[in-house]
């Protein structure tokens, strides 16, 4: 949890029910440069089996000129209780707080950025943070095009595996969610599988609904169930193809009774 005015952090286990906040981030600001966001996300080490917290702070120059931003990273450890500032070459990438929180898979914490080599125009990516070595390495592309920012994109997992919603919001004719997964991390190319896609103007949608207009909110660990997002929460079987309302809301955790305080104890899920 991340209070953007005072910039507070907070752990909170539903599991054990706990809250606490965490110390303070350095505090990095340059002399005469004003602070413009930070992107905050959640990781676990699988290696130290430590739990990590990335702040990514950008920085603006008075006066403003253009997307000449510094960029500062700072990770905190819970095992330490406290933050370092890490080497990493950010200068040229930039977090998408608006884009939503990433998802950490197998050491590599995943979130979508910018990317500003692409020349004139500012091409949506999506960043990865190795843990272990605690730098940003590779940039995946989406598995769609994303020219002109058309496509609103969803980071989930599926089996531990990075898969990704795409939507195209510029297309007025058609409302189509797909469900993508990447196979394959360690390779040059991304290698994405469309799973399915969900058309949000079929008749049975409107008809339950009486309007096309909504989300997915989340998917199920295997891939075959959707949560999607209307005036009331809908479950989506891409097996049988069938919709389902839900009468409850949830929110959604990985189980885990790891405890906020410190990562040395024992921790099961």
């Amino acid at each position: 949890m991340y209070n953007d005015i005072t910039r507070e952090i907070g752990l909170w286990n539903p599991s054990t029910r706990r809250c606490r906040l965490i110390p303070k981030s350095l505090d990095v600001k340059p002399k005469d440069w004003f602070q413009y966001r930070d992107f905050v996300g959640l990781c676990f080490d699988v290696e130290t089996e430590d739990y990590k917290v990335i702040q990514v702070s950008s920085f603006e120059p008075r006066p403003l000129t253009g997307v000449n931003y510094l960029r500062k990273v700072q990770i905190y450890c819970l095992s330490t209780d406290c933050w370092r500032l890490i080497d990493s070459d950010f200068h040229i990438h930039c977090c998408a707080p608006e884009a939503g929180l990433g998802q950490s898979l197998n050491g590599i914490y995943f979130h979508q950025g910018e990317d500003y080599t692409a020349g004139p125009v500012i091409k949506p990516v999506i960043l990865s943070f190795d843990l272990r070595k605690e730098k940003y390495q590779r940039v995946l592309q989406y598995p769609e095009q994303n020219t002109d920012n058309r496509l609103v994109t969803q980071l989930e997992s599926i089996d531990d595996k990075l898969a990704c919603i795409t939507f195209n919001h510029t297309d007025f004719s058609s409302r189509i969610f797909k469900v993508w997964m990447l196979n394959n991390y360690n390779t040059t190319k991304e290698l994405w599988t469309e799973l399915y896609k969900i058309d949000f103007m079929s008749p049975e949608i409107q008809t339950r609904d009486g309007c096309y207009y909504g989300g997915i909110l989340a998917i199920s660990r295997n891939g075959k169930f959707g949560l999607l997002d209307y005036k009331s929460s809908m479950c989506y079987n891409s097996i049988t193809d069938q919709i389902n309302l839900c009468t409850v809301k949830a929110t959604i955790y990985k189980e885990s009774l790891v405890s906020i305080d410190a990562a040395s104890k024992s921790i099961s899920s």
